[in-house]
């Protein structure tokens, strides 16, 4: 090969490489961990990266879920509170003895419960979905509290905490059950039919519903997808903390908002993808540590989630090119016999 061909085959390369949505978002992370290490000697101990690998699992598994809303052109402000409630149920089954598939099957059935409620108030009876979730949000919190008189339970199941602080060749364990979510999601996402939809809902949906595409089937069926990761959560966040707060999470909707917008998706749908979303909570999780490593006050910290989303979101309004390469249509023969709304 030629000294040309080369060059030409190094260019293109790296233009495919810049060309990639997360490429930039990637390119701060290692940046941010570069800084930090040379700040804080801290950053790079392995107890520092365990804790964040712990908590980080806990809210990836939700924004999994909220991706896929969001990929569809819809949100879930609930899903906090939906996963204290099924943290609680699952910690108070395993306090009055009940075996731990059952209790973790009632905290799981719990999220799904309200993922159910949910699309079926949007999807069938076309309430708008903040005012569905934000109703959720009330219910799930206030049946919590109202369950738990607002004490914490404390759970002290050996095989249960392994969940949430046990290691598996050194990683946690939560954090292996969130890789595997992950593939599985973001494959689904890229090749599986059904998960395609989300994104000509998000991006056309009068178009979606002229082709026959059943966009309540596919709400409801997101929405209790959704509500299941809540549930998951709640599950995992219990397992961690050897029990259940009533009040706990509040407000984490913000922070998974943020980190999907930051990892490529947009608040109008049809944009986004499991990985992106990935690194957006990535990308937060080290702005959040550094704060805490450089000792700035923690309350700043909503305030800057606040700041990120607004400037994201009118990059993505305002940006001269916008490099949509997930945007991809579904077949121009979709299976039209699943029905319209």
């Amino acid at each position: 090969m030629s000294v040309s061909n080369q060059s030409f085959s190094i260019h293109k390369t790296i233009s495919k490489v810049m060309r990639i949505r997360e490429f930039p978002l990637l390119v701060f992370i290692l940046l941010g961990c570069v800084f930090l290490s040379i700040q804080s000697p801290a950053f790079l101990q392995r107890a520092n990266f365990l804790s964040l690998a712990r908590g980080f699992s806990i809210e990836g598994v939700i924004l999994i879920g909220m991706t896929m809303l969001l990929v569809s052109g819809v949100f879930d402000i609930s899903v906090g509170s939906v996963m204290a409630l099924a943290g609680d149920i699952c910690a108070m089954l395993l306090a009055a003895n009940t075996p731990l598939p059952l209790a973790i099957l009632g905290g799981l059935s719990v999220g799904g419960l309200c993922g159910t409620i949910n699309g079926v108030v949007i999807a069938r009876f076309k309430v708008n979905p903040f005012i569905a979730t934000f109703g959720m949000l009330a219910i799930a919190r206030s049946v919590g509290l109202a369950i738990t008189h607002g004490y914490p339970i404390v759970v002290s199941n050996k095989v249960f905490t392994f969940l949430g602080i046990g290691l598996v060749g050194g990683i946690p364990a939560s954090f292996i059950i969130l890789i595997i979510l992950t593939i599985l999601a973001d494959f689904a996402m890229r090749k599986v039919r059904f998960f395609r939809q989300l994104y000509f809902i998000g991006g056309n949906e009068s178009g979606a519903k002229l082709i026959g595409i059943n966009i309540s089937k596919v709400r409801i069926i997101s929405y209790i997808f959704v509500g299941l990761m809540a549930g998951l959560s709640g599950v995992l966040s219990s397992a961690r903390l050897s029990g259940a707060t009533p009040n706990a999470y509040s407000g984490i909707e913000l922070k998974l908002i943020v980190a999907a917008v930051v990892g490529g998706c947009t608040l109008n749908g049809g944009v986004g993808t499991i990985a992106g979303s990935m690194l957006g909570l990535v990308f937060l999780f080290l702005l959040s540590n550094s704060m805490t490593l450089l000792g700035v006050n923690m309350y700043w910290e909503p305030f800057v989630l606040g700041v990120f989303l607004v400037l994201v979101v009118l990059y993505n309004m305002y940006a001269p090119t916008r490099l949509i390469a997930n945007k991809k249509p579904l077949d121009s023969n979709p299976k039209i016999g699943e029905g319209g709304t």
